[in-house]
């Protein structure tokens, strides 16, 4: 099995609706993300011949990844979520507001990103988004 990686870090903010606590603020985080694709066998011809996949293609697909999510904030779209965004709106300058059909922890983003990178015709077995230095959530389909 062979399993190749490649790594962004991106600053995003999000609002957790309904939660309990300090983080119950808007708040943002320096995210890292790893990207894993894995394959029991390596292209046997063209120009990628001898590889799982070409790292050019990768990084491209997550430069696609940190320009959705960089400098956003990302707020549930539901009632309290809404009601937050539409609040944010009479800001000078205004927000980037990204309404996403999840609350945004690190676990839903996780997954998001996968089905993301999925959609790009990636075969990518796992992803691993650190919201700090020591907290980490690792989707995979497995």
């Amino acid at each position: 099995m062979f399993k190749i990686k490649n790594r962004i870090a991106f600053d995003t903010a999000h609002y957790l609706s309904g939660y309990e606590g300090k983080c119950a603020n808007i708040h943002g985080h320096r995210y890292k993300l790893v990207v894993s694709i894995c394959s029991e066998s390596l292209r046997s011809e063209g120009h990628s011949r001898g590889m799982v996949e070409d790292f050019s293609i990768i990084k491209q697909a997550l430069k696609d990844v940190e320009a959705f999510f960089d400098h956003k904030l990302l707020i549930e779209d539901n009632e309290d979520g809404r009601r937050v965004a539409e609040a944010l709106k009479s800001v000078p300058n205004g927000f980037d507001i990204v309404m996403m059909p999840f609350r945004p922890t690190c676990e839903e983003m996780s997954r998001y990103i996968f089905e993301m990178l999925r959609s790009k015709g990636l075969a990518v077995s796992e992803v691993e988004l650190f919201e700090t230095p020591n907290n980490s959530c690792i989707y995979s389909e497995q």
